[in-house]
């Protein structure tokens, strides 16, 4: 549906372009220009029947399957080589505009605040030798020049790189436009930080949800899909200092007895709480299929701990759970301003995106880095 700010509304998510738009976009160019040989569906392969997609590449130089999900076929489609053509662009030489330590080329970066494999003390990192790439400032406009290493691979670095700054998926985005990917990018940030914030603390900024009390028609969907299809479920709204929504979701269920995790973050508390369903169900069918190339194929290795039912007393309705969350107005680059002022006001740190933007590329690829902001290094989410 087409909202007045020329948005386009779709179950659990909003666009600049439809999905058969995209798809058409995409299409044609799949294998020659991204390396994806094909797209399959998995969704049969679970009993819970949301749709679920894998595109695969296999000359790919980190993952060969990215998994995609959505309310329909084609969204769920679209979704997965969406992914897949995030990997493809940051597995592509990024400019560089300059050599040598921080202290030198770029003292107004923050490198302690960076994601580093290991913290360091500041004056070691500022002396480190490091190749540089320039990349927005998303508050003020201006050029800020970032390290490669944070978009670069291990196995793409040159042999003698120090191995100090750990480059992460988080705040990579692809979309129809560049602000589409540049929000959705922030919101990836804005969750895992919430999220690793949390985790810090035990969990303690949770407030879980009774599943019943959903009535977002999209959501309530969802949930009734994963209740009827036997699965124990837990959701909760996180508390975070963005002042926007962050949910996560747990799935489990006696017939494959490892613990499924889903995050999500939205200005729309009904699709933060979709996207962290629906992550979950895909990261259950993921398992499942065993096609993922880092996933282990065997059950008990999977890094959750047994699942224990949380008391059903205390749970929160979901409208007073999100009721005094607000609607964001504008289009994406409205949004995408408002999310980064939020963030650098926070951070105390500007929110830089480098664009990852091939030509004759259909859509938009962006990693956003928010230095002070963190995210989790095991692959559970912690419950």
């Amino acid at each position: 549906m087409l909202r007045g700010d020329g948005l386009v509304a779709l179950p659990g998510t909003v666009r600049a372009r439809t999905p058969e738009e995209t798809w058409e976009a995409l299409v044609e160019c799949l294998e020659d220009k991204f390396g994806i040989t094909r797209v399959a569906e998995l969704t049969g392969l679970d009993c819970i029947g949301l749709p679920v997609f894998t595109a695969i590449r296999p000359t790919s130089r980190t993952l060969s399957t990215s998994q995609g999900k959505g309310a329909t076929a084609l969204l769920a489609k679209v979704s997965a080589v969406m992914e897949a053509i995030e990997l493809w662009h940051v597995e592509q030489p990024l400019p560089v505009a300059a050599r040598g330590p921080a202290a030198e080329v770029a003292p107004d970066c923050p490198v302690t605040v960076l994601p580093l494999t290991v913290p360091y003390p500041e004056r070691t990192l500022a002396q480190v030798v490091w190749e540089w790439t320039p990349g927005t400032g998303l508050v003020s406009g201006s050029k800020r020049l970032l390290p490669v290493d944070l978009v670069r691979r291990r196995v793409q670095r040159p042999e003698w790189s120090p191995d100090l700054l750990r480059a992460t998926s988080t705040g990579l985005a692809c979309g129809n436009t560049r602000d589409e990917a540049l929000l959705h990018a922030l919101f990836e940030v804005a969750e895992r930080d919430v999220l690793f914030q949390d985790g810090q603390v035990g969990g303690r900024r949770r407030t879980l949800i009774t599943p019943g009390t959903v009535d977002d028609p999209h959501g309530r969907e969802v949930v009734g899909r994963l209740l009827a299809a036997g699965m124990a479920l837990e959701i909760a709204l996180v508390d975070g200092p963005y002042g926007l929504p962050v949910c996560v979701a747990y799935l489990w269920s006696e017939d494959y007895p490892v613990v499924f995790a889903g995050g999500g973050c939205h200005t729309s508390p009904a699709i933060a709480l979709t996207r962290a369903l629906t992550e979950a169900a895909q990261s259950r069918l993921a398992a499942i299929a065993g096609t993922r190339d880092d996933l282990p194929s065997d059950p008990s290795s999977f890094d959750t701990p047994p699942f224990r039912p949380a008391p059903t007393t205390g749970r929160a309705p979901w409208r007073e759970a999100t009721g005094h969350f607000t609607g964001a107005g504008g289009g994406f680059a409205e949004q995408a301003g408002a999310v980064a002022q939020r963030i650098a006001h926070v951070t105390g740190h500007e929110p830089v995106a480098l664009d990852l933007f091939a030509l004759d590329s259909p859509v938009h690829a962006v990693q956003v880095v928010c230095p002070g902001t963190r995210s989790r290094t095991r692959r559970s989410m912690p419950r």
